[in-house]
């Protein structure tokens, strides 16, 4: 029988080295309770002193996000300590019974995890792609955004260029599509936030961009790792030129927020 428990200062440690097993597949669970705890509430299964389990609510995001991972009998305690409605859950593909059963009005998208490392990444090059670093990029930025996430002012564009790596492609002094970081970690760099406008797109631009960031994190990290909905063939083409292969299944749970990855 498993006890259930709440991750706080006493135990953070602990718990982070029960994920060091597997940074890859905790990524964000390792990386919030370490690096952004103020935003970060988790609770874990326990049994013989070895984690069985785990339910993490992220608060930072325009939306909570939600990781559940652990057996069907683990997650069908953990499940308990999810929010009511409006966040996104991420979780194995065993586990979506659990899930559905507690939230059935909830929608499903299969996300694919894919990963690089060094020895296999393949790198596009162009004078029309640099790293994004000042009040100017971050307008640019907004404005590309203002067609994809119009809650992404140039202050926040600011912010979040200056905490993660982002690199920008540039047509005519507009900024055409950019690639980000979301976390990093000497293990591995998670890449996120990949838009390209849609009357840019075809022209390799998206293949640039990721490439630039991919390129950074490996000079960084062990490895960069993404996800991407599994029937986005056009996106896993450009990471698979880059050397991005599939490692597992996700599945993306929205309840409530409409959002979709």
């Amino acid at each position: 029988m498993s006890r259930i428990v709440e991750v706080k200062e006493h135990n953070r440690r602990f718990i982070t080295e029960q994920l060091e097993a597997d940074v890859i597949r905790h990524i964000f669970a390792y990386y919030d309770i370490q690096f952004d705890p103020k935003h970060t509430v988790m609770y874990v299964a326990l049994r013989d002193q070895r984690l069985r389990g785990y339910i993490l609510i992220y608060m930072a995001l325009d939306h909570l996000s939600v990781v559940l991972e652990g057996d069907l009998e683990v997650a069908r305690n953990l499940i308990e300590y999810a929010p009511e409605d409006k966040f996104v859950m991420h979780i194995p593909p065993a586990l979506k019974s659990v899930v559905i059963d507690k939230f059935p009005s909830a929608r499903c998208y299969v996300e694919d995890w894919m990963l690089v490392r060094m020895e296999n990444a393949h790198f596009y090059e162009s004078n029309l792609v640099r790293r994004l670093r000042v009040e100017e990029d971050a307008k640019r930025l907004a404005a590309l955004l203002s067609k994809w996430r119009k809650k992404l002012t140039p202050e926040r564009c600011l912010s979040m260029i200056k905490k993660n790596p982002t690199f920008g492609v540039f047509v005519n002094d507009e900024i055409v599509s950019y690639a980000s970081s979301l976390l990093q970690l000497p293990q591995a760099w998670m890449i996120g936030g990949i838009y390209t406008h849609p009357k840019h797109r075809n022209r390799g631009y998206g293949t640039l961009a990721v490439s630039a960031i991919t390129k950074e994190a490996l000079k960084n990290a062990e490895a960069t790792v993404l996800f991407v909905r599994s029937d986005n063939k056009p996106a896993i083409r450009v990471y698979g030129k880059i050397g991005y292969r599939k490692i597992r299944e996700t599945i993306w749970i929205d309840v409530g927020t409409g959002t979709k990855p």
